[in-house]
């Protein structure tokens, strides 16, 4: 440090420093004093000293003092005529020390910023101060605040230090000023040196910011997470049941104190009930980790397990066995409803009926081979609809035959025919029976005649009918694991012929240039047939239309000309020809004519006549209604009959499927003889037939008299051709019946009165006994099955 001393002379009288080492005198003897001359001995002061006469008092000046100027200066003045005086002043230097070092508990030197320290950890700084006289006083300074500290001496010369210890790091301390100041007087500023510590700190706080509403599975969602605190930002890592997640991005506010870190998880059914984790790590810090834990609810579709149950063998399981499932369901939420499916249809609980349903459980008592097939559950939440595996539940059975194969067969002689037998069951069958029956015998077909398949669960018979003899019934068995087929297949083999026509042929959708034909088909001839219709111009027989190979007896007939009266013939045809037509007549409607001409005005003339006329219609209708209301009294002995609005419209049955069998060349005739009984039976032992008889003794028409002689019915496969016959089955008999009488083809043959004759039947009721020795004549008619061997179409 350079500076300027001046010592003051007690008189005032030029000064002169004199030390054993050098001298200096400003002599002005003899002169004026701006002629004085100063001269020095030495050259320590060199040209740092000199003498100022301007100011009173005079002063010696020295610059650029240094440490080596202190020391006692002595100051003498020689007068001419006085004594000498001399006076002693003493000069201290004082030495500044030299700046602070701070230095870190590793020794290395912190030049502004100390750190970094953790949170509830310690800091030691030290600082180093060299120099300075008189020795200098360290001291520690936060942020303008004294701290209370010892400074201490070194081995090391003129060098003293200062150790600064701070425990227990809070976030408070983050970025505080310390100060290491060295002072040695007061004359001077004290010297300084300062740092900026930086703490890191672990995260305050974690959580996940999710509401409390459950996933969907299989869903996409973004899931945030929030730490705060922690510095640096801290590293966020997900992870669930210990596998840690990677599909999350992460954010970090400007002052990094808070860090947000988003998660997009599609959870599945298989994550329900895990803890998914955010962590948030400061790997600074020890122990600077922070978890948020949240417990997933996943809502999923219920998964179901279908099992049969555990002591059932699935492939020993027949008729007659108790069968039950077990639905394992898992769900969340649980499910509100379950369903059973059997062959994709709804099973209800039907307890009578052996089938008890539970959420859980099926059971299936006394099974039978319907119940056999796919059997599935269903289980319903929020969610939607689980379904199960499927079960395949097969029941052993014995053989039954399929209800949709071809039972007759039309065979000439000479002809081969196969004889296709196709049963159902389960396991397939292991061997098929063949039977022949005439009406002279039965024989068991040899096994060399007939080819059996059992994967596919069919035999086929090869047969060829040489003799009327041949002709007949073959029955098929078939065996399998379960047992030998109990009712056998019936086929009938018959001689092939010409199909019967077709029966019950309506008109309909008349209209002016098209109408629809619908009959009901006829016996085959034991043959495939295929039907015709020909439409004919009635007034110059001219064909109009031709329709053939139709699989069934429907047609529309288009093309046909406006207000035309047709006659219609339809046929069926087999590969033996064509039956007889069915004639038909109709027509196609007018083109309406347009109305030409002004208004018809009335005249009082001409409301005269309406007004006559309206009388006289008025007049009429009291007359006929007078007379239906007599005409409809019945006498007091005659049963009370259905009125015609209340007989229920239900067909009654006459025939079965072995009454198909007719001979177009023999048909059955029911004969006119009201003193009999009419009895439709068939001569055929196939069970499943059913036998209706009509008293006629029972017969009462509606306006109570006697039934007219009924010409001869022609039955055509067991229905009376151009007849109907409705009457319902009470109990399997005839409670009612209706005789509708065939319609004539022209209208001038028609009859006056009603061809529908409506009766009550009176089951409790019978014909008298006949007298003692009179054969009381009752006819019976069947309907032909040539396989049985009955050689006449009727047997009276």
């Amino acid at each position: 440090m350079k500076s300027t001393y001046y010592l003051l002379p007690v008189v005032d009288l030029w000064k002169v420093r004199e030390t054993s080492e050098y001298r200096v005198v400003y002599d002005t003897r003899g002169r004026q004093s701006e002629h004085a001359k100063h001269w020095r001995d030495g050259e320590i002061l060199d040209e740092r000293a000199y003498f100022r006469t301007i100011t009173e008092p005079a002063t010696l000046s020295i610059d650029n003092i240094s440490e080596r100027d202190e020391g006692d200066y002595r100051c003498r003045i020689d007068y001419l005529k006085s004594p000498t005086k001399n006076s002693l002043v003493r000069l201290t230097v004082i030495v500044p020390p030299q700046k602070p070092t701070i230095f870190d508990d590793n020794g290395k030197e912190v030049p502004s910023i100390a750190g970094p320290y953790v949170e509830d950890g310690e800091m030691k700084l030290t600082c180093m101060v060299s120099g300075g006289r008189p020795e200098p006083s360290v001291r520690w300074w936060r942020n303008g605040t004294l701290i209370d500290s010892t400074d201490r001496t070194t081995s090391y010369k003129n060098v003293r230090t200062n150790e600064l210890l701070v425990r227990n790091l809070q976030r408070e301390d983050q970025h505080a000023v310390y100060t290491c100041q060295a002072s040695n007087n007061n004359i001077s500023q004290p010297v300084s040196a300062s740092v900026t510590i930086e703490i890191y700190f672990k995260p305050i706080s974690v959580e996940i910011l999710s509401s409390n509403q459950p996933f969907s599975a299989d869903r996409s969602y973004e899931i945030p997470c929030q730490s705060v605190g922690s510095r640096p930002p801290a590293q966020i890592s997900w992870w669930m049941d210990g596998k840690q997640l990677s599909n999350h991005s992460q954010q970090n506010s400007a002052d990094g104190n808070v860090s947000t870190s988003t998660l997009t998880l599609m959870p599945t059914r298989s994550d329900n009930d895990k803890s998914l984790t955010c962590r948030a790590e400061n790997t600074h810090v020890h122990g600077g980790v922070e978890e948020a834990t949240l417990r997933l609810n996943v809502f999923f579709i219920p998964t179901l397990e279908l099992q049969l149950g555990k002591s059932l063998n699935p492939d020993d399981i027949e008729e007659g066995d108790d069968v039950y499932f077990g639905c394992e369901i898992k769900a969340n939420p649980q499910a509100y409803k379950v369903l059973w499916k059997h062959n994709g249809q709804v099973i209800q609980h039907n307890q009578k009926a052996g089938v008890i349903v539970s959420n859980r459980d099926l059971a299936l008592q006394n099974v039978g081979r319907n119940q056999a097939g796919n059997y599935t559950c269903v289980a319903s939440n929020v969610e939607g609809d689980g379904i199960s595996n499927t079960v395949n539940l097969k029941i052993m059975f014995k053989p039954i035959c399929r209800s949709d194969q071809k039972r007759i067969y039309g065979v000439a002689r000479h002809e081969q025919a196969q004889v296709l037998c196709e049963v159902e069951s389960f396991p397939p069958p292991e061997s098929f029976k063949w039977s022949f029956n005439n009406t002279a015998e039965t024989i068991d077909v040899p096994q060399i005649r007939f080819k059996s398949t059992s994967v596919l669960s069919m035999s086929t018979l090869q047969y060829t009918p040489v003799t009327e003899m041949d002709y007949g019934t073959v029955m098929c068995w078939a065996n399998n694991l379960a047992g030998r087929q109990i009712e056998p297949c019936v086929f009938h083999i018959i001689a092939a012929g010409k199909p019967d026509p077709p029966f019950n042929c309506t008109l309909a959708n008349q209209s002016t240039e098209s109408l629809q034909i619908e009959c009901i088909e006829g016996f085959n001839g034991g043959q495939q047939q295929s039907f015709m219709v020909e439409v004919f111009d009635q007034q110059n027989d001219i064909l109009q239309a031709n329709i053939t190979g139709s699989n069934i007896p429907i047609f529309t007939v288009n093309g046909l000309g406006a207000g035309k009266i047709l006659k219609i013939l339809v046929y069926a045809v087999n590969s033996k020809g064509r039956s007889e037509p069915v004639l038909l007549e109709g027509f196609t409607l007018k083109i309406a004519e347009k109305q030409t001409g002004s208004p018809t005005e009335f005249t009082p003339m001409l409301s005269v006549l309406i007004g006559i006329m309206t009388a006289c219609l008025f007049v009429t209708v009291i007359i006929v209604g007078a007379l239906r209301m007599k005409g409809r009294r019945q006498p007091p002995h005659q049963p009370s009959v259905m009125p015609l609005k209340q007989k229920p419209p239900i067909s009654l049955p006459l025939h079965s499927e072995s009454e198909e069998l007719k001979d177009d060349k023999n048909p059955d005739v029911i004969p006119a003889n009201k003193d009999s009984d009419y009895q439709l039976t068939s001569a055929t032992q196939t069970p499943g037939e059913r036998t209706y008889s009509v008293h006629s003794d029972d017969l009462h028409t509606l306006q109570g008299t006697p039934i007219p002689t009924i010409e001869p019915v022609v039955f055509q496969n067991g229905i009376p051709r151009d007849q109907k016959i409705i009457s319902p089955i009470v109990g399997n008999e005839v409670t009612y019946a209706e005789l509708c009488l065939g319609r004539p083809l022209t209208e001038s043959a028609a009859r006056k009165d009603d061809t529908t004759i409506y009766a009550q039947i009176d089951h409790n009721r019978r014909p008298p006994p006949p007298p003692v020795g009179v054969y009381h004549h009752r006819e019976v008619v069947t309907v032909r099955t040539p396989l049985m061997g009955c050689q006449q179409e009727s047997c009276v």
